[in-house]
């Protein structure tokens, strides 16, 4: 199979299915060469659509019913910008219960594990206890290495490797939770089309994958390409702030330098602070939102978003799984 790829032929399904089998089996030069070759030649959505399966089948489950949703980017488009992704899973979570699955960083300055840990809410690596958190405040964070052993095993590798590989894309698309409605931003426009398909062969119910002028978030700096998955359908199309009702703003002023500063500037927002990054995380959750169902279009989605946060009700939901949270690591701390 490595032949193969560095031949720059294609996988089918039950190829790459089976290449995810072989990982958890072979040692890191080999795993380091797949990674690599796959990197070179460039995924395709059979491909992604083989290796998702796969992990899911293999990972440890947390079986929720009711909808839900999730909020992720692959990380890898070396800006540097504010987490908007994690700020818009608590904000959505008053609509819908969310499953934010993610990682510490690996390729960014700082990864969505390390900002909601900022936040003053733990990682949750425990099946039982995210499951029963989920369905009682609407919120989780589930670290991927502990729900998936393989990612446990190549994370070093990755590290090692310093660049992009197919497990940055993968990353979104692997919650255990299996969520009805995801909103995945990518750090490069041409992966849109092939997560968005690869979506759609894994039965995704309904997503949005954005990659947004230079970003794996919706931009506020200029147009956001979308690719809109409605079970069997997609559509692309690109957004522009204004139509959001929006105004540009400077790259620079979404850019930080660390976890704190994130994790301050999303702090600062859910407490009231107006300006570019409260537009940059509202016009990210009016996506979200719109993704899951919750508005029948961005500028709703908006509205809905920045009534909450000026009625205080997000620094509020923030309070509530802060102290749910607070709770959960006392008694475990009791019980050890």
């Amino acid at each position: 199979m490595l032949k193969k790829l560095i031949m720059k032929t294609d996988l089918s399904f039950d190829e790459s299915y089976e290449l995810i089998n072989r990982m958890e089996q072979d040692d890191e030069i080999r795993i380091s060469a797949y990674l690599t070759a796959l990197q070179t030649k460039g995924i395709t959505s059979m491909e992604l659509a083989g290796f998702i399966s796969a992990i899911r089948d293999k990972s440890i489950k947390i079986d929720v019913d009711k909808e839900k949703m999730d909020t992720c980017g692959t990380g890898g488009d070396g800006v540097g910008t504010i987490n908007a992704s994690t700020a818009s899973a608590i904000i959505s979570s008053l609509f819908i219960p969310v499953a934010k699955h993610g990682n510490r960083s690996i390729t960014s300055n700082c990864g969505s594990a390390d900002v909601i840990e900022e936040l003053g809410i733990p990682c949750s690596s425990n099946p039982l206890k995210a499951k029963k958190m989920l369905e009682r405040i609407n919120f989780v964070f589930l670290l991927a290495p502990a729900f998936h052993p393989i990612m446990a095993k190549i994370m070093p590798i990755r590290r090692s490797l310093g660049v992009e590989t197919v497990f940055n894309i993968l990353g979104p698309l692997i919650n255990p939770t299996i969520p009805e409605y995801q909103l995945i931003g990518v750090y490069s426009p041409k992966l849109c089309r092939i997560v968005a398909e690869a979506l759609s062969l894994v039965g995704i119910k309904r997503a949005l994958v954005v990659h947004g002028s230079g970003l794996d978030e919706v931009a506020l700096h200029g147009p956001t390409l979308v690719y809109e998955v409605n079970t069997k359908n997609i559509e692309p199309y690109y957004v522009e702030p204004e139509e959001v009702g929006f105004e540009k703003c400077d790259l620079k002023e979404l850019l930080i330098l660390d976890k704190k500063t994130s994790s301050k500037k999303i702090l600062d927002v859910f407490y009231g602070k107006k300006g570019p990054v409260r537009d940059f995380i509202v016009l990210n959750s009016s996506f979200a939102l719109y993704a899951a169902k919750k508005a029948k279009s961005f500028i709703d989605a908006k509205e809905m978003v920045e009534n909450s946060l000026d009625e205080g009700k997000i620094a509020e939901r923030l309070e509530e799984i802060r102290s749910y949270s607070s709770r959960f690591v006392e008694l475990k701390q009791e019980q050890n």
